[in-house]
């Protein structure tokens, strides 16, 4: 960096990937040599450090999907001593390796994270946090004015970097008809919907058997003083009768499955041995030889070789049997039909039974949470595949709408305790899952609605508040964000198209358009901008996977990575490889 130099830059947003961004920017700071004037402006409207999904204020019975020996927001230089989530909440590695932290109590470490990065700015570098939410962004003289709640505070800078984490969308036309209906919860964060407004005489519908599912189905029981005992050697669920009723559904049925017991350290999760860097890159050598294009399809190409990937670590477990059939888990009851709601009641627990017996035993016994634990560690390299237009159009909507979907249900579940209580309520009479193709609906009854499966005889219920517990996808021209609204509308950003040239076909993504690293937004003309940067859940679908903010310890991580990036290009730093001490 130039000595002598006034720089103003603010990151909008300062949730983890915020906290990253800022990391970086610090790191190369105190690296440099001569005079500075710099100011980092940390804008949040939540809290610094944890943003919104960690906020320090929710219930314990939020917990993340990760353990204590998965998580750091730190990285190996970090300002004075770096210390993972474990070493902070001063976990062994055996202790580390079994908790599945609460939400809240990951957010005080990211608020402390937070904290001493302020502390460590190296002289002539001031961050100052803020909190609020940004409401526009224009050019004035040469810089950028950042309004601040519609005017309360405006700031001169010279940079911007988007790091606004989840927020809304507009309602569409089905959810305006159910809001009009009768007593229709938007999807969003469990933590923030109204559950309070829900009574103990309520029976409440529930779309989607999700990470959200399980955080609003704790809400209402042990959150309403339920509690899970041991009668007998069993699991039993305790009501405190101040819980609704819960029907739930999804399109498969079937709630996310457990994660498996870690009985190894996380660092040696299992690695790829079939999709690797050099097979990828043939892939896209032969499709550019065939199309003219280096996209590629991810069923007929990528899709194959993942589903050995994963045969492979299911074979080094299993002793002979069936081949591993991913569909068949993640779709158990297709095909099937139940004569009443008994039938399938019983056919689902001994499925979540089965789940909660494998997942104890762990991915270094149990064949299938072998494979799945593949499956899980394979979502580093799916970037390299899908981002930036890597997929025909076409294949992209496939792989956003079948394959991910489909991979994080059987890898991204909660801790096996959870799954476990999950069945211990259904045997309480407190929740039912209606069963797979479950449909939703505004019923005839006034102010009702009616769930049902047609897989199910006799399935359909009535509940006075159907809750869509479903996670929102990526649609940028429906973020209820004001500030992506007011960019949107003043042509400095656009939505991500993926189109083939050769074909015609497009893909609108729903993400906001970016170029490659270091993440310059492009503006309705397709132009970049070169002082303003985005990164993380607001570039969904440009990329995937961008919810992650955090890496693992012991490991570089492409989050970092692309944090580093941007922090080169703010300071006007040629962007090196720092590397990682043995």
């Amino acid at each position: 960096m130039r000595e002598n130099r006034r720089l103003r830059v603010a990151v909008v947003g300062c949730g983890p990937r915020g906290l990253g961004v800022l990391e970086r920017l610090l790191v190369r700071l105190r690296r440099g040599s001569g005079d500075r004037d710099v100011v980092i402006w940390a804008l949040d409207p939540v809290e610094h450090g944890p943003g919104q999904v960690w906020r320090t204020d929710q219930p314990d019975w939020y917990a993340t999907n990760a353990t204590a020996a998965e998580l750091t927001a730190q990285s190996f230089d970090f300002p004075g001593r770096p210390q993972t989530f474990a070493d902070w909440a001063g976990h062994d590695a055996d202790t580390a390796r079994q908790v599945y932290p609460g939400r809240a109590e990951y957010g005080r470490y990211l608020r402390d994270t937070f904290a001493r990065l302020c502390a460590s700015a190296p002289p002539g570098v001031r961050v100052f946090p803020l909190s609020g939410t940004a409401t526009a962004l224009r050019r004035a003289d040469g810089r950028l004015r950042l309004t601040v709640d519609s005017g309360r505070l405006d700031l001169l800078v010279d940079k911007v970097v988007l790091t606004t984490g989840h927020s809304g969308l507009e309602p569409d036309e089905e959810e305006l008809r159910l809001m009009r209906h009768g007593r229709y919860l938007r999807g969003g964060m469990a933590v923030t919907m109204p559950l309070d407004e829900i009574g103990s005489t309520d029976t409440v519908a529930i779309r989607g058997l999700g990470l959200t599912f399980y955080d609003v189905t704790r809400a209402l029981t042990i959150g309403r003083g339920g509690r899970f005992v041991r009668v007998d050697g069993a699991l039993r669920y305790q009501p405190s009768g101040s819980e609704p009723r819960l029907l739930a559904g999804s399109r498969s049925g079937l709630p996310f499955l457990a994660r498996a017991e870690l009985d190894e350290p996380a660092e040696l999760a299992p690695r790829p041995v079939i999709l690797s860097d050099d097979r990828l890159g043939e892939l896209r050598e032969a499709a550019a030889a065939r199309r003219g294009r280096p996209q590629l399809d991810f069923a007929a190409e990528v899709e194959p070789l993942i589903r050995a990937e994963l045969e492979h670590a299911y074979r080094r477990r299993a002793d002979g049997g069936e081949p591993l059939d991913v569909a068949a888990l993640a779709n158990p009851f297709a095909g099937q039909h139940f004569a009443d709601r008994d039938g399938f009641r019983s056919r689902l627990l001994d499925v979540l039974r089965e789940d909660v017996a494998r997942a104890e035993a762990g991915s270094t016994v149990d064949p299938v949470k072998a494979a799945l634990e593949v499956m899980r560690s394979l979502r580093p390299l799916m970037p390299d595949v899908v981002d930036f237009d890597g997929l025909l159009p076409d294949s992209q909507r496939d792989f956003l709408t079948r394959w991910a979907p489909m991979s994080f249900l059987l890898s991204a579940g909660p801790p096996v305790a959870h799954v476990a209580q999950l069945a211990a309520l259904i045997e309480a009479g407190v929740l039912d899952v209606v069963g797979p193709d479950a449909r939703f609906s505004a019923a005839p009854e006034p102010g009702l609605f009616a769930v049902a499966s047609p897989a199910v005889d006799g399935s359909r219920r009535l509940a006075d508040v159907l809750l869509d517990a479903r996670a929102p996808g990526a649609d940028l021209r429906r973020d209820t964000n004001p500030l992506l609204r007011r960019l949107l509308s003043d042509g400095m950003i656009s939505e991500h198209v993926n189109v083939d040239p050769r074909t015609g076909r497009r893909f609108a993504s729903g993400g906001l358009a970016i170029t490659e690293s270091p993440f310059h937004v492009l503006d309705a003309r397709g132009r970049p901008d070169p002082d303003i940067h985005a990164l993380g859940v607001v570039t969904q679908n440009t990329r995937w996977f961008t919810q992650v903010g955090t890496g693992r310890p012991g490991q570089d991580s492409p989050f970092r990575r692309d944090a580093d990036a941007i922090a080169g290009a703010v300071l006007a730093e040629e962007v090196r490889s720092w590397p990682v001490p043995a």
